[in-house]
């Protein structure tokens, strides 16, 4: 096997008795290590039955899964469990257990020492942005749907596997939580490099979550297995098509960052050194600036006819901000225009500081941006104003 290989479907089929046809029949799939693959498909298809037999919570009626050239039914169930972190879309957390607790239940039953599984849990917990001081010792129904959610890809975490298993982990939570919780697993799969299956039926989220995207008919039969781009560019044929559905040069969206397009800077006020504010918006270029706190959070948009008609008086003046994070779609980005009075979403870091503005005219530039014009040197793209993240310091942006 190539050593890059993470995990190999073989031939695997699953038959139940009474059932004259194969939930599972014949999948064959080859996964790279490092990879977000996403399984896609009606529902009844097969495709939570196929990330199942990897985990072994369901047996294969024939064929081989191997994971890192290992045949997984070669290995103890239970630890072969242990070595694979899984997410649910109901999260499971065991509700009479603290959320360190929960944290660490796979380290426990690795053997680890106290002092290590606490370490670890604290470790995790911050990397999923719930300070350890605050929710370490909180039970899981003291804690909102993304924040169990969060818990959950923790405790996934714990034990460092090689290999995660995530069975529609967003899909109980509203929308603004989802975009959010997607964005810092996003952010998390930089660092970690995990290789992931990832089931959901929502197209939407298998462009923004996948490197590669499995389209499955009846029984997992593989429609297409391809990448995002290449999904949206050529459909194999008219099943795929129509579950990509209407939009596809909108969809098209989903696949770029905000932090791969520069990003404009607009006059900032802050609301502890106001004086002068409305002079300063006056010289500016543009026709809104944003106030900020003493951390420089956005606050408000406001215009000269806010500070006109209420002079000195700042810290609600104007209109609220929709804020976007480097690791949000375009799509993400072009809502909060359409939101935005002035037309522009702001970008904010892990600890919502401004950190810059991107605009309608900057989107519809990377909307018709085409793979031809990229220039081969590696240099940002003058006319399209499209750079990778790497390619842009900070002064850039």
């Amino acid at each position: 096997m190539n050593r890059d290989v993470m995990i190999d479907l073989q031939q695997v089929s699953k038959f139940y008795r009474g059932q004259k046809a194969p939930v599972v029949e014949n999948m064959s799939m080859t996964i790279q290590q490092g990879e977000i693959i996403v399984l896609v498909g009606p529902s009844g298809c097969g495709k939570t039955t196929t990330m199942k037999m990897i985990n072994r919570l369901i047996e294969p009626s024939s064929g081989r899964i191997l994971i890192d050239g290992t045949d997984v039914t070669a290995l103890d169930g239970n630890d072969l469990r242990r070595q694979i972190g899984y997410v649910i879309q109901q999260v499971g957390l065991f509700p009479h257990m603290s959320v360190a607790t929960n944290v660490g239940l796979v380290p426990k039953m690795l053997g680890w020492d106290r002092k290590r599984i606490e370490a670890r849990a604290d470790e995790l917990l911050h990397l999923v942005g719930l300070d350890p001081a605050i929710y370490r010792n909180r039970l899981p129904r003291q804690l909102s749907g993304g924040q169990q959610q969060r818990v959950g890809v923790a405790r996934a975490l714990a034990a460092d596997p090689p290999v995660m298993l995530m069975d529609e982990p967003f899909g109980a939570t509203d929308p603004m939580t989802r975009d959010r919780l997607q964005n810092e697993f996003l952010r998390l799969q930089e660092q970690l490099r995990k290789t992931i299956v990832f089931v959901t039926h929502d197209f939407d989220e298998a462009i923004k979550m996948g490197t590669r995207i499995a389209v499955l008919g009846e029984r997992s039969k593989i429609r297409q297995f391809d990448t995002p781009e290449n999904l949206l560019a050529s459909p194999a044929d008219s099943t795929v098509a129509q579950f990509i559905g209407r939009g596809a040069r909108l969809k098209q969206l989903d696949l770029r960052r905000v932090d791969a397009i520069r990003w404009e800077d607009v006059p900032l006020i802050r609301l502890d050194k106001s004086n002068g504010a409305k002079r300063q918006l006056d010289q500016a270029e543009g026709s809104a600036a944003l106030t900020v706190d003493a951390d420089n959070r956005p606050l408000h948009w406001v215009s000269s006819h806010d500070l006109t008609s209420r002079p000195g008086v700042l810290d609600d003046a104007g209109q609220a901000v929709t804020t976007v994070e480097p690791e949000a779609t375009l799509r993400d980005a072009l809502d909060a225009m359409l939101a935005s009075r002035d037309g522009a979403a702001v970008v904010v870091d892990e600890q919502g500081r401004y950190a810059g503005t991107v605009t309608l005219d900057g989107l519809m530039q990377v909307i018709h941006h085409t793979p031809e014009d990229e220039p081969g040197s590696g240099v940002p793209d003058q006319r399209s104003g499209v750079a990778t993240a790497a390619e842009l310091t900070p002064e850039q942006r």
